[in-house]
Order: structure tokens, then C-alpha cells, then sequence
């Protein structure tokens, strides 16, 4: 019960500095925004490629899932700079000086940034909807957000490690940088895993970013495959139950040391 609540009140706390950085919000909304409505639109004609594997929507609507996860992406392995801010200011000495677990420290950090994830992918949703993507059943639109949730907390924990293990700013955005825009690309967001080339494909298949995408398409398309759906759902929670606890171990480790 201890742990519970010191993992509430980190949560609270930066949902509280959330709220309080709109700038900030809008800012990680324009990109998404840009994608789906510009590359979205550029890309309309490329509809009979994408039908010739078997998906039978708009451009769009093919890659309405995958901005969702750059939404999704981009927020949670962000998320940690705010321990950046902890460790240079102060916060964080002064909350390992008390009786709070670190451990819950790291995770109430990954909640927030979970929940803050899946707000913003919520509003990438909406988006999409306003331009006609159409969803099979907006029913599905629940367990699609819990998605986002599951693998904005795997995500955060990377975010957690980079931050807690960066002896300076630079090193934290570099690595950050490194990794975004990357796993993006090499998944299915933009194009089918069919047209990839197959060396290209099958290290897409080693990327979770591909397994979330997949998983979100099913459901807007309402073409859901039991057998898919079970192996991407596993694929995600081992992502995160890995990613949570590496990054809770990592934290406890190196938060201390000098930044």
C-alpha cells in the first residue's frame, strides 16, 4: 500500500506539470497533425499499392494507426526529460533523502507519461475522424487507447533509462533522437511490411512500434484475425513488462549518481 501511494503522489505531481505546459502540448500535437493531414494527402494516390496487399481503405485510413503511435512515440520518449529537470533542480535529491521508493519514483514518472500519451493520441484520433477516416466500430476506440497506454509505458521506460543513465542534456536528446524517428520508419505506419525489402521487413518485425500499429489498423479496419491478434497482444506485454522493469531497476541504480 506504501508503494501504491508514493506511486500516486509522483503520478499526480506530473500530471499537475502537465496540465501546466499547454505550449508544450501543442507543440507535440503540430507534427502528428501535419502528417496525417499533409503525408496523408500526398500519398492518396498510392492506394492501388496498398490494395494490392490486401487493404482495401484510403491512404489515409492506412496511416490514421501509425500517426497515432508517432503521437504515442514521440510523447512518451519525451516524457523524461522532465527527470532531466528533477536531477538539475534538486527535486530529485530531495525525494531520494525521504522515505519514497525509487522504484516508485520511476514508475509513477512512466504513468504519467502513459496517460499523457494516450491524451494526445486521443486528439491525433479525433483528427483523423474530422477527416474522414472511418473506424468500423467507434466501440473500438476504448481498447485502441489502452494500447496506446500499454506501449506508451513500455516506451517511457526507455525514456526513464536514457534519463537516468545521461550525464548531461545533450546526451539524453542525441540518444532520444536516435531512437524516435527510426522505429518509426521501420514498421508498418507508412507502407505495408510487404513491400519492405525482406531484410528490411524482417527487422521491422523486431521493432514493437510494428506490433502496436498492427494492432490499432485491426481494429479501425474491423479486420481483426484471432491468431495475429493474440501473438501482437503478447508481443506488447512482454515489451512492456521488460521495459518497466528494466527501467525501474536502471533508475534505482543510477539516479543517484552525479548528473
Amino acid at each position: 500500500m506504501r508503494m501504491l501511494f508514493d506511486t500516486y503522489t509522483i503520478f499526480w505531481r506530473e500530471m499537475k506539470r502537465y496540465k501546466k505546459s499547454r505550449s508544450g502540448i501543442l507543440i507535440r500535437l503540430i507534427q502528428p497533425a501535419i502528417w496525417i493531414i499533409v503525408i496523408g494527402n500526398t500519398f492518396a494516390s498510392t492506394r492501388p499499392l496498398i490494395q494490392s496487399v490486401g487493404f482495401s481503405g484510403t491512404y489515409i485510413e492506412f496511416m490514421a494507426p501509425g500517426v497515432i503511435m508517432l503521437t504515442a512515440i514521440f510523447t512518451s520518449i519525451f516524457g523524461g526529460v522532465n527527470t532531466l529537470w528533477d536531477r538539475r533542480y534538486g527535486f530529485m535529491n530531495k525525494a531520494l533523502t525521504s522515505p519514497i521508493s525509487r522504484s516508485s519514483i520511476a514508475l509513477g514518472k512512466m504513468l504519467a507519461i502513459s496517460l499523457i500519451s494516450a491524451l494526445q493520441s486521443s486528439l491525433i484520433l479525433g483528427i483523423a475522424l474530422v477527416l474522414g477516416v472511418h473506424f468500423a466500430n467507434l466501440v473500438l476506440v476504448i481498447p485502441i487507447m489502452l494500447i496506446v497506454i500499454a506501449f506508451s509505458l513500455g516506451f517511457s521506460g526507455i525514456s526513464v533509462i536514457v534519463a537516468a543513465t545521461s550525464k548531461s542534456q545533450e546526451t539524453f536528446w542525441g540518444v532520444i533522437n536516435f531512437l524516435g524517428m527510426p522505429l518509426f520508419m521501420l514498421s508498418p505506419a507508412l507502407f505495408p511490411l510487404e513491400l519492405l525489402p525482406n531484410w528490411l521487413a524482417f527487422v521491422a518485425k523486431l521493432n514493437p512500434v510494428t506490433y502496436s500499429v498492427l494492432l490499432i489498423r485491426q481494429m479501425t479496419t474491423g479486420t481483426i484475425q484471432p491468431f495475429s491478434l493474440i501473438t501482437d497482444v503478447g508481443i506488447l506485454c512482454g515489451f512492456v513488462v521488460i521495459m518497466v522493469a528494466l527501467a525501474s531497476y536502471v533508475f534505482t541504480r543510477e539516479v543517484n549518481k552525479p548528473f
